[in-house]
């Protein structure tokens, strides 16, 4: 039977793609079939997580950066939005970092990183590195499209995929890390399949 498009819910990956399972043994393989596997954990992800949290979170006088940690945020929705973060990470057997990125109005061609889920994604964020510069496949993203990722070094892939609100507006983005060759997590977490 034919998957009819949708809208809300587009098919990014292979058709077929699931959360969890093994993985190809080859290294080349077996990161793209974790970046088909993030990619379709994205698309569920667009049905637990709240755009219009997103949207809303941060409040009117914090889109302006004063300085560096100055955000003022309303709580109830950050946490709203955090919870589905931790929800998305749980999805999958990949050991995921998600986080959720938003433009500076007042620096084109910059972004913040507005929440994440369990920790910090570790490609592109980290300790006082904001805001940074949109990395294309983040361009991509507050385009429309998605857009995967892979570090210059082979250890990290990402996607970032937009965040849609009620009135179909993209207002923020989502990324979905993994890191290759074993787990960053310190948290007591079981440990997650090799993706190398």
């Amino acid at each position: 039977m034919p998957v009819l498009p949708n809208r809300r819910y587009p098919q990014w990956s292979p058709p077929g793609t699931a959360l969890v399972g093994p993985l190809p043994e080859e290294p080349e393989a077996r990161r793209e079939a974790t970046v088909a596997r993030l990619l379709e954990l994205a698309r569920v992800a667009l049905a637990v997580i709240d755009a219009d949290a997103a949207r809303d979170c941060l409040l009117p006088a914090s889109r302006i950066e004063i300085s560096g940690d100055d955000f003022e945020y309303d709580t109830a929705l950050c946490n709203a939005l955090r919870r589905g973060l931790l929800r998305v990470e749980r999805l999958s057997d990949l050991d995921v970092q998600s986080a959720v990125w938003w433009p500076r109005p007042d620096k084109p061609g910059m972004a913040d990183l507005m929440l994440a889920g369990t920790e910090y994604t570790g490609q592109f964020s980290g300790w006082q590195k904001f805001p940074i510069a949109m990395p294309d496949a983040m361009r991509r993203a507050f385009d429309g499209e998605p857009g995967p990722v892979s570090s210059e070094d082979g250890r990290w892939s990402s996607v970032f995929v937009p965040l849609r609100d009620s009135l179909d507006d993209i207002v923020a983005v989502l990324e979905l890390c993994v890191r290759h060759g074993g787990s960053s997590r310190k948290n007591g977490r079981p440990a997650a399949p090799e993706c190398m």
